[in-house]
């Protein structure tokens, strides 16, 4: 387990320790409690499933006053629970309803298939459509509006990450 200053540094560095919450693919969601017990919480109401692993970082706070966020991009789902030490490589600003949320994108650090992966503009820009899509659309039955204020590149995520430090 890291201390609260090696996060620091972990974060600096560009890293971060992420948990999953729902794996890539699946319309559940699920929240982690504070004691690390994981609850189901609701099914997605679109059509689409979670495009990554999703979770948050571990030792961080948004702006929404919980840890930040991330959507961890592989190829095979994990499972709730799952710690995974994770590069940043850029991020989304949301609007969701009246608070201002970010999401960061992050790779797993071991997952040698994403080496290549050092910033958003490194994804192929149909699949940042279908991340923008999933986004905007992920709560549309529950009728809150959801809009993409902006994607983020890795320098202005790595910003965030190391100004959330919790």
């Amino acid at each position: 387990m890291s201390t609260d200053q090696d996060r620091d540094q972990l974060h600096r560095d560009g890293r971060c320790d992420v948990v999953v919450e729902i794996p890539r693919g699946s319309r559940n969601k699920y929240e982690a409690s504070e004691d690390g017990e994981i609850w189901f919480d609701r099914r997605l109401g679109g059509p689409a499933g979670f495009p990554g692993d999703y979770g948050y970082v571990i030792g961080s706070d948004g702006e929404d006053g919980d840890a930040l966020d991330a959507l961890v991009l592989l190829e095979e789902a994990t499972f709730p629970g799952v710690h995974m030490r994770c590069r940043v490589i850029g991020g989304f600003a949301l609007q969701v309803g009246d608070i201002a949320e970010t999401k960061l994108i992050v790779v797993p650090e071991t997952d040698h298939h994403a080496d290549h992966l050092r910033d958003l503009d490194d994804l192929a820009p149909a699949f940042l459509d279908e991340l923008d899509s999933f986004f905007t659309a992920y709560r549309m039955l529950e009728e809150v509006p959801v809009s993409v204020r902006e994607r983020l590149d890795r320098t202005t995520a790595l910003e965030l990450l190391v100004a959330g430090q919790g």
